[in-house]
């Protein structure tokens, strides 16, 4: 299997750099949710900006060893959605395997318990090493305690050191609006799978769409659009055109699936993150 020679130390300086610049109206980096190593690598060759990795669904193997195949199999960042149930000692390993970053989840809004998730974030600071690695935190926009508590208990994460927030797509872009507004800090949002018939009843906002409403990063899922239309929008151009999900479709069959690719040749992933 071919390796990247670019140090997990390099590509965490390298997304931080990105993400603390200035970026009004910028296109969001891209970032492609896998579960191989082989779809890792075509997302570098797709161009986009990173892999993102889900602990809870790394399937029978282990998901701090998937991510270290991962982090050997591309020169792109890597992020790690830890879930829920992600701690201190989860934060050092996943380091340790090479990621640029990781996320927890704010996992019971209902409680109004922000000091609990602003306490799991501080420990997830002290566990890391490198001061470089991401720490984030997904909190759900309008969620049972609605838009003001996920502002609260967001801003209550970024008090006990959170870098980024992860927010699931809101309901309403006035809501992606005022949480630009309200947190100062890079914001990436998760282009849930669509569940309904074709054609989707509600399209996402595009890519150029989420950069004018002060989106970061857009975070695409495992599979692909259900839409023919947004899958070739993707394919032209896999970096800026088509719904937040088009690039997934342009991914060849079976690099989602179990990695029965990863030991064969492949060309070099190309390109950093930008």
């Amino acid at each position: 299997m071919l390796q990247t020679d670019v140090p997990p130390v390099r590509r965490r300086t390298g997304l931080r750099a990105a993400l603390a610049r200035a970026r009004p109206g910028a296109r969001p980096l891209r970032f492609q949710t896998v579960t191989t190593t082989a779809a890792a690598r075509q997302v570098a060759a797709l161009g986009l900006d990173g892999v993102h990795v889900t602990a809870a669904t790394a399937g029978a193997e282990e998901p701090v060893a998937l991510t270290a195949r991962i982090v050997r199999a591309t020169p792109l960042p890597v992020l790690v959605d830890l879930g829920g149930a992600g701690g201190d000692d989860d934060v050092a390993r996943f380091e340790a395997a090479g990621a640029s970053g990781v996320h927890l989840d704010d996992t019971d809004p209902t409680d109004h318990a922000a000091d609990d998730v602003a306490a799991r974030v501080r420990a997830a600071v002290r566990a890391r090493r490198d001061p470089d690695l991401l720490i984030g935190v997904r909190t759900t926009a309008g969620a049972a305690g609605g838009l003001i508590e996920t502002i609260d208990r967001a801003r209550a994460c970024v008090g006990a050191g959170a870098d980024v927030i992860v927010v699931e797509a809101p309901a309403s872009r006035t809501a992606y609006t005022v949480l630009r507004e309200a947190l100062a800090v890079p914001l990436l949002v998760t282009a849930t799978t669509v569940t309904g018939g074709d054609p989707t009843p509600v399209l996402l906002p595009t890519v150029t769409q989420l950069a004018a409403l002060g989106m970061d990063v857009v975070i695409h899922p495992v599979t692909g659009p259900r839409a023919p239309a947004a899958t070739d929008r993707g394919r032209r151009d896999p970096r800026d055109a088509g719904t937040p999900r088009g690039p997934a479709g342009a991914l060849p069959p079976g690099a989602h699936g179990g990695d029965r690719t990863r030991d064969r040749a492949a060309a070099p992933a190309g390109g950093g993150h930008r």
